[in-house]
C-alpha cells in the first residue's frame, strides 16, 4: 500500500509496514528530527577559485573553509556548486578540508579553524547544549533514515508495540534511532527496559548484525538501504514516512564566521541554491557529476539521490535551515537523555535563518529558477516561523 507524503517533493513510498505506527505518531509529529554521516572517505572535492567581478558583484573575494567527509554525496549541492563553478561565479573562494569525524570537525568550526560544517545535526545540537558558540544557518538534507530487517521480517514492525523486546541496531551519530526512541517513548514504552538499543560502528556493521540475527532491526542512513537491499536485506520503512521532513544534516558555522564573513556565507548559500536547481531539473548532470566525484556506480548514485531500480530513496535534498524542526529535535534529544535536559542554552539563540533567506531573495530578484526560489521562499516562511 502506498501513501503519498507531501513533503519536499517526494514521491510515494511503501507504507504498509508502518500504517498503524503512523497513526500512533500523529500526536507526536512536532518532536522528531536529525542526522549525521556514518560513512568514511578519503578525498575532498577540488578548491574553487575566486573572481573580482562575479554574478554576486564586485569587491573582495572572501575565503570559506568548509569541512568535507571524503566521498559522501549527501552534500550534493556543495559538490555540484563546486563542480559547476558556482562558487567562483558568486564571488566566494571555497577551500575544502578533509575531516575524519563530525566531532573533530565541529570542534574545528567552534575554534575558528574551519568556517562551515555541512554535515550532522546531532553534534551541532550537542555542542550548543553545552554553550559552544556555533550557529546553524542552513540545511543539507532532510530525513534519510531507514529501518532494515531480514526479508522475512519486512512486515514485522507495524506498531510501536512490535518493538517490545526487540534488539535495535544503530550507531550513535545516526539520527533515525533517536527519532524512533522518541516514537517509542511517546507510545509508552520504556526505551531502557522494553527494547535494547545496540550501538555498532557503522551501517555496514548494522546490516551484518541484521543478517546474522544479532539484532532484529537496524537503522541506517545516507542511502544505505539501497546497499542493504542489494545485499539481501529488506527496508521495512523509512523514518520519514512516520515524521515527514525531519531535519538531518545542517549547515553549521562558527559565530565568528557568521559575524565576519556573512556576505561570503550568503554567496555560498546562493551557489548551493543554484546547484539545487540543477539537482531538481537536470538528473543527467547531477548523476554524472556525483558519480565522477564519488567513484560509485551511476546506478547507485541515481538510486540514493532520486530512487529507482525498486528502491525508494529516503534522503531529501533541502537547504532550508528549518528552524522549527531543529528546535523540536533539540527537545527530543533532551527528552531522550541524549543531551542534558536541564541545559540553559536555548537552541533558538543558535539558529540564523537570514543567510538562507537573503540568498533566496537574490535569486528571486535575478529571476532565476523558473519559480523554484519563490516556492522555497514560501516553504521558508512555514519552516522558520
Amino acid at each position: 500500500m502506498n501513501i503519498k507524503v507531501g513533503s519536499g517533493g517526494r514521491k510515494s513510498r511503501r507504507m504498509g509496514p508502518v500504517l498503524l505506527l503512523l497513526a500512533v505518531m500523529m500526536a507526536a509529529l512536532p518532536m522528531l528530527a536529525g542526522c549525521a554521516s556514518g560513512q568514511d572517505g578519503t578525498d575532498s572535492p577540488g578548491q574553487s577559485g575566486g573572481a573580482a567581478e562575479t554574478a554576486g558583484g564586485s569587491g573582495e573575494v572572501r575565503t570559506l573553509r568548509v569541512a568535507m567527509l571524503g566521498k559522501d554525496i549527501k552534500t550534493a549541492c556543495v559538490i555540484l556548486a563546486d563542480e559547476l563553478g558556482y562558487f567562483e561565479e558568486e564571488g566566494v573562494n571555497v577551500e575544502f578540508e578533509k575531516v575524519s569525524s563530525l566531532a573533530d570537525a565541529l570542534t574545528a568550526v567552534s575554534t575558528g579553524k574551519l568556517d562551515v560544517l555541512p554535515y550532522g545535526v546531532i553534534p551541532s545540537c550537542s555542542f550548543i547544549s553545552q554553550g559552544t558558540d556555533v550557529v546553524i544557518f542552513g540545511g543539507t538534507i532532510s530525513e534519510g533514515s531507514e529501518a532494515i530487517v531480514k526479508p522475512e521480517n519486512k512486515d514485522a514492525f507495524r506498531s510501536p508495540e512490535d518493538f517490545r523486546g526487540k534488539r535495535i541496531g544503530c550507531f550513535r551519530m545516526e539520527t533515525g534511532h533517536m527519532v524512533m526512541k522518541g516514537v517509542l517513548r511517546e507510545a509508552g514504552l520504556d526505551v531502557d527496559r522494553d527494547v535494547s538499543f545496540i550501538y555498532l560502528d557503522s551501517s555496514a556493521s548494522i546490516m551484518e548484525a541484521v543478517m546474522k540475527g544479532e539484532v532484529d532491526v537496524g537503522f541506517v542512513n545516507s542511502g544505505y538501504g539501497y546497499i542493504a537491499e542489494q545485499s539481501g536485506a529488506a527496508v521495512a520503512f523509512a523514518v520519514g514516512d512516520l515524521v515527514p521532513d525531519f531535519p538531518c544534516c545542517r549547515q553549521t558555522a562558527s559565530a565568528e564566521a557568521l559575524a565576519d564573513k556573512r556576505d561570503a556565507l550568503v554567496k555560498f548559500e546562493t551557489a548551493l541554491l543554484r546547484a539545487l536547481d540543477v539537482y531538481r531539473n537536470d538528473r543527467t548532470t547531477t548523476v554524472e557529476k556525483l558519480t565522477a566525484y564519488s567513484g560509485q556506480d551511476a546506478a547507485y548514485v541515481e538510486a540514493i539521490m532520486y530512487g529507482g531500480g525498486g528502491y525508494d530513496n529516503a534522503m531529501i535534498v533541502s537547504l532550508d535551515p528549518n528552524k522549527n524542526k531543529v528546535e523540536d529535535f533539540y527537545e527530543v534529544m533532551k527528552a531522550n537523555g541524549d543531551i542534558d535536559a536541564g541545559t540553559p542554552y536555548d537552541i533558538a539563540d543558535y539558529i540564523d535563518t537570514s543567510v538562507y533567506a537573503d540568498a533566496l531573495d537574490i535569486l528571486i530578484d535575478r529571476g532565476e529558477g523558473g519559480g523554484l526560489y519563490e516556492e522555497l521562499k514560501d516553504e521558508y516562511g512555514r519552516n522558520n516561523s
